[in-house]
């Protein structure tokens, strides 16, 4: 068994085109916290990404230069409608997440302390 909680596999935080990677542990801390408090399962959409993922996805006007996925330090989590996305978003906010972005079909919480924190916006 690995030394993280059981809600979470390491390959779900790897990146989707290689595999490499994975996020800091601080935030996989704070992402099993706010599963616990959400009681409800977390599909991570996207965590780690390499830099020829996440150049891609710049390219195709599908992310930011600004990223925080490369460092390890953001998910975006599935929530593609609207009882999930106000669980989801209740269990990062009361798990101490400062962060949280919404889109129609995930939502994006990151830790980046070099990035203003009390946010949330919309995609």
């Amino acid at each position: 068994m690995n030394q993280y909680k059981p809600h979470f596999k390491d390959k779900e935080f790897a990146c989707k085109c290689c595999g490499k990677g994975g996020i800091k542990n601080s935030l996989r801390e704070k992402l099993e916290a706010a599963r616990v408090i959400a009681d409800m399962p977390f599909i991570i959409n996207s965590g780690f990404r390499c830099v020829n993922n996440q150049n891609d996805l710049i390219a195709r006007g599908l992310s930011e230069t600004t990223s925080s996925h490369p460092l390890g330090l953001a998910v975006d989590i599935k929530a593609d409608n609207s009882q999930p996305r106000w669980f989801i978003i209740d269990a990062l906010i009361k798990a101490g997440f400062r962060r949280i972005g919404i889109a129609q079909t995930f939502i994006h919480a990151d830790i980046d302390d070099d990035k203003k924190q009390d946010l949330m916006w919309m995609y």
